[in-house]
This record gives structure tokens, C-alpha cells and sequence, in this order.
């Protein structure tokens, strides 16, 4: 039996170790932080007296991956997940992007007729030549998003109040720098590719509960609470893993953390160099408790952001619907991109500046009035995401050594920091292992 060794429990490593696991190798994962999942963990918040995710997520229809891990792990993902049509719909109103249920791709053509608040004829002419414009390899990798866009006519609204937030949401990189071929991505594989694979979809419990909980549960005790210290070939063939034999080993770790254990290797130097140093952006969550149920009619609504007038949110997440549990449907969730912005600020202020924000935009839009807010929170994930910018160079799954492969969100896996990307990276490195 293979002894195979996974140094990190994000979703990247569970996937990794869960696909391992079933096909019957022998799977020891070390796990340096007091909880599984990486950045998408759960957390204890006295100040709303509830555990929360430490920041709001969303899936795609377009997440096969995630979706086919969660079956293999005996979950059914219509009870795990709120289901609904992909509706990019504006708080106060002015934008309602959705699908007419039509077959691709005359899906597209649904989009631009179902649609309004496009900026007149102008925007629907620049969305057909986005969706005509969908093939990631023909867009130039050092573009950004706003190069992109504008370069298909893009009128300033449309840019201001759709591509602008739904950038901050796939990438947590402002339009202004983000790598237009990772976005042309995600939109190809979502927006791009039909009613089933945009459709969205909400954990109705804990990230944690939709799939990680259950494969911690496979794993038993070969989850170790450790950070591992050194990684070395092993005189007697594999490797040893600090004290541990291991044949084989999957650094499902950060970027910087990989550095950390590859440096001392032999020959070293060149493979690193062939990464980019990745800078990260922080993503904030602001999460209120209600004295009831919202019942908005919306699981998400688009919010038009002004930091300087401390309307910090883009995009708001009412859990009336969406969560299992009465406590949970109390509960609004308000998601700030590129978080760093707000540092040094007062939260207080902040929180007050969000809750006018939902206020004023929601009575634009002829929505119920906000509830009584019991509790606030705000959980900021300081590095939420590597920069999706131009240019960057982001290593496969193998190495120049044998038996040690690499998984996270932040290697090549054709998509930014978002968590199908995570899990095809487990995948791929396991799928490598097996071969």
C-alpha cells in the first residue's frame, strides 16, 4: 500500500487526500492551523454568539469538480445547496441581468433580451460582442479586464455597475488590474456556457458541512494538527515528512509556505524562479444579525459601492431562503473585494456606513425595509486571494523531484483564487500521484 503524505488541509489537500483515500492508498494529512479548510474555515464569533463562515462563498453550476467530490463523498448537492437561475440584480433596481431558459447557445441571445438596465441598445451590443469574444486562449495574458472590456465598446456604466463588482467577485482584483484571460475564463465556463453551469448556488450550512466536514470524517485520525518542518528525500527511497515515512507527498499549502519546504532541495533555486512572487488582497465580510428573517425575495443582490461616503459593500447575501437553520436565516452577509482599502479604519463606522448602504439601495429598489439589527460583525480575511493580474507565472502540479507534487488555488489551474480551482488542483496532484 502507497504511503502517501498531504502537508495542508484547504480544500485543495482534502481533495487531494479524499481521492486518494478512496482508491485505497494509505493518506496522512498534517494541518498546521486549529481548523480544516484553509481560507474557507469556520469561526467562532462571540460577538454574534454564532459560529460563521469566515467569509461568504458561493458556488457554480459550472464547479463540476466540487460538485462530483461532494457526490463521491455520499452528499447530495440539491439538499446541500440552494439552487436558483445565475440573476445579477441591483439592489436599487437600476441592473437586473438574468437568463431566459434557453438552449446554448440561444442562451445568450436570452440574456440580452431578458435583461434591461444595459444602457440602451450600446450595452446590449457590447455584451453580444463579449460572449462572441468568450475564448480565454485568444485573450492576450498581459490584458487587463478594463483594456478587455472597453476594447468591446464597453459603455461606463455598464463597467461601473456590472463588470467592476462581478470582477471583485470572481477575482478580488479591481478591473483595472486584473488579467483579463482568468476572467474570460470564468465567465466562458459560467455566463458563457448555458443556464445549468451559471446557475447559483449557496451552501444552505457551513462551508465546512458541505463536503470538508465529511472528509475530515474519512480521514479519522490520519488528520494531524502539526506544522511540518522540513521535507527531505528519504536515503531509503520516498520521502520523509519531518519524522515520517512517506513514499509519495502533496505540498497543498500557500505559496509562501511552499517556498518555505522546497528552498532547501537540491536545485532549488531554478524551479522557484519560475514563479511570481504573488502579492495577496484581503476580502471583508460584514455580517449582521436580524431581530427576524429579511425575506427580500433575493439570496444575492449587486450593491453599488462609494467607499468614500463609506458605502463599502458590492455585493449583499440575505440567508432568509438559503440557510437550514432559524438563527442562520437571521442572518445578512455583505462581502467588501479588496478589503485592504479599509484598514485603519474604524469598524464601527464602517459597519454603520454598509447598513445605510443596504438601507437606502433597498428602498431604491421597492424591497422590505431592512429588520432591527441585533449583532454586527466584520471578519476580514487578510489574504483572501492572490492578485490576478497580468503576467503571472504560476507553477503545475509536478516538480523537478519525483513523488512530490503541488496543489492550491494559487497553481496553474487556468482559474484565479476560487474554490472549483482548489479542488481541481487536489485532484489533478492525486490523479498525477496514482499514474
Amino acid at each position: 500500500m502507497t504511503r502517501i503524505a498531504v502537508v495542508g488541509a484547504g480544500w485543495a489537500g482534502l481533495a487531494a487526500a479524499t481521492r486518494l483515500r478512496q482508491a485505497g492508498h494509505s493518506v496522512r494529512v498534517y494541518e498546521a492551523a486549529a481548523a480544516p479548510g484553509g481560507r474557507a474555515r469556520r469561526v467562532d464569533h462571540p460577538g454574534l454568539g454564532l459560529s460563521i463562515d469566515n467569509g461568504q462563498h458561493i458556488l457554480l453550476g459550472a464547479y463540476t469538480a466540487t460538485l462530483a467530490l461532494m457526490q463521491d463523498l455520499g452528499i447530495d448537492p440539491a439538499q446541500a445547496l440552494l439552487s436558483r437561475d445565475l440573476t445579477l440584480r441591483s439592489a436599487d433596481g437600476g441592473l437586473n441581468l438574468r437568463f431566459w431558459p434557453l438552449p446554448p447557445p440561444l442562451h445568450r441571445l436570452g440574456i440580452l433580451l431578458g435583461s434591461r438596465g444595459l444602457d440602451g441598445w450600446q450595452g446590449r451590443r457590447h455584451l453580444a460582442r463579449v460572449f462572441s469574444a468568450l475564448v480565454p486562449d485568444r485573450v492576450a495574458p498581459s490584458m487587463t479586464v478594463a483594456d478587455w472590456l472597453n476594447g468591446l465598446d464597453c459603455p461606463p456604466g455598464l463597467m461601473t455597475h456590472l463588470w467592476e463588482p462581478l470582477c471583485l467577485a470572481a477575482m478580488n482584483t479591481p478591473a483595472q488590474t486584473a488579467q483579463a484571460r482568468l476572467f474570460a475564463r470564468v465567465l466562458a465556463d459560467s455566463l458563457g456556457a448555458g443556464l445549468a453551469a451559471s446557475r447559483l448556488l449557496i451552501p444552505r450550512d457551513s462551508l465546512h458541512a458541505l463536503w470538508p466536514a465529511q472528509a475530515c470524517a474519512l480521514l479519522g485520525k490520519n488528520l494531524v494538527r502539526q506544522r511540518v518542518r522540513a521535507i527531505v528525500p528519504d536515503p531509503a527511497g520516498g520521502w520523509r515528512v519531518d519524522d515520517e515515512a512517506h513514499d509519495q507527498v502533496i505540498l497543498a499549502v500557500p505559496a509562501a509556505e511552499a517556498r518555505r519546504l522546497l528552498a532547501p532541495l537540491p536545485d532549488a533555486a531554478d524551479f522557484l524562479d519560475g514563479w511570481t512572487d504573488l502579492a495577496h488582497s484581503a476580502i471583508g465580510t460584514l455580517t449582521l444579525r436580524l431581530a427576524v428573517p429579511w425575506n427580500s425575495g433575493h439570496p444575492m443582490l449587486l450593491l453599488n459601492d462609494e467607499p468614500a461616503s463609506d458605502a463599502w459593500g458590492q455585493w449583499l447575501f440575505d440567508r432568509s431562503a438559503s440557510a437550514c437553520t432559524d438563527a442562520d436565516r437571521r442572518l445578512v452577509h455583505v462581502v467588501i473585494g479588496t478589503a485592504d482599502h479599509y484598514a485603519g479604519r474604524d469598524p464601527a463606522r464602517l459597519a454603520a456606513g454598509v447598513i445605510e448602504q443596504i438601507r437606502a439601495q433597498a428602498a431604491a429598489g421597492s424591497h422590505p425595509p431592512l429588520p432591527a439589527i441585533e449583532a454586527h460583525a466584520l471578519v476580514t480575511e487578510r489574504r483572501a486571494t492572490f492578485d490576478a493580474v497580468p503576467g503571472l507565472r504560476r507553477p503545475g502540479e509536478t516538480t523537478p523531484w519525483p513523488g512530490l507534487l503541488l496543489a492550491g488555488d494559487w497553481t496553474d489551474t487556468g482559474y484565479p483564487a476560487v474554490l472549483e480551482g482548489a479542488v481541481r488542483s487536489g485532484l489533478k496532484a492525486a490523479d498525477a500521484i496514482q499514474r
